[in-house]
């Protein structure tokens, strides 16, 4: 008799009754090349020893044909992420520790909009590490990433040409007025699917905005920025285009608020935005019109 299917909605049910086996037989031939069925079966085992039952909490679509879910344990512990493909086979399974942190109960004094016009997409965001693949890390944790997308998808034509997606070249506004601290202009934007580690923010603006707080918009195009260092901008003003420069695979902007200009001394601060609710990853948010 053929086994039936580990239904998305039914995966923590069956992983925490120890159905191990029958999952990894629904994985994708990929996921089998790189991990043995004795292997996957040991880690599984290990991950779920004394962790309760998985109940689910986050689920959502990135991209077509493939959707992510967040399983919880019920002492909030221990998280399992697993990527399903339209056709119901498991393309991937992580398991993590589930973390949070005392700092989520602050957000900034300042007041932030969207640093874009128009409709963006939230890539990563939110105060979770399903949600945003920033959040383990102090100085980051409260980081957004945002793409464009038309048709739902990120790029049309080429994927190997930057002006295939949506975001690239597209304008970046200062978040709120304040002094520009910092301007690098000078890094090449990257080919898709090469970032480039060693310069990790790529061309990027830092602005002090009072009260302690700093933005940081990353990963900009080259030669696109049009402040400079001591320069005051006001909010909304369009001072950069999006790019694919510093450690960035495919057009995207990063942006996130600190407490200090230091990207790496600083603890990233819990954004309260001006007018909408806190996004977070999947959704579609839409900058106002300043010009």
């Amino acid at each position: 008799m053929a086994q039936k299917s580990v239904f998305p909605e039914e995966f923590g049910y069956y992983f925490s009754e120890g159905s191990f086996e029958r999952i990894y037989n629904q994985t994708v031939q990929d996921f089998k090349l790189q991990m043995g069925i004795d292997t996957f079966v040991e880690a599984a085992r290990e991950f779920n020893h004394d962790s309760g039952d998985f109940n689910l909490k986050h689920s959502n679509q990135l991209e077509p044909g493939i959707k992510r879910y967040q399983w919880v344990n019920t002492e909030e512990t221990r998280m399992i992420t697993v990527a399903y493909s339209s056709n119901g086979e498991i393309i991937g399974i992580q398991f993590d520790n589930y973390e949070k942190f005392t700092t989520d109960r602050g957000t900034s004094i300042n007041t932030y909009p969207l640093p874009f016009e128009g409709e963006w997409f939230v890539l990563w965001g939110g105060n979770d590490a399903f949600l945003n693949y920033h959040y383990p890390y102090a100085h980051q944790r409260y980081a957004y990433d945002f793409i464009r997308k038309a048709g739902g998808t990120a790029f049309e034509g080429d994927v190997e040409m930057l002006e295939a997606y949506h975001a690239f070249g597209s304008e970046v506004v200062a978040p709120r007025s304040g002094e520009v601290v910092k301007v690098v202009n000078d890094v090449e934007d990257n080919l898709p699917g090469y970032p480039n580690m060693t310069v990790p923010e790529g061309n990027h603006i830092i602005i002090s905005h009072g009260y302690g707080e700093y933005s940081l918009l990353a990963h900009l195009r080259k030669n696109s920025i049009t402040v400079a260092e001591g320069d005051t901008v006001k909010t909304g003003a369009r001072i950069a285009q999006c790019g694919n420069s510093g450690a960035s695979d495919t057009p995207h902007l990063h942006f996130h608020v600190m407490d200090s200009r230091d990207p790496y001394s600083s603890r990233s601060i819990r954004i309260q935005f001006a007018e909408l609710r806190e996004p977070r990853q999947g959704d579609t948010v839409k900058g106002r019109s300043w010009q």
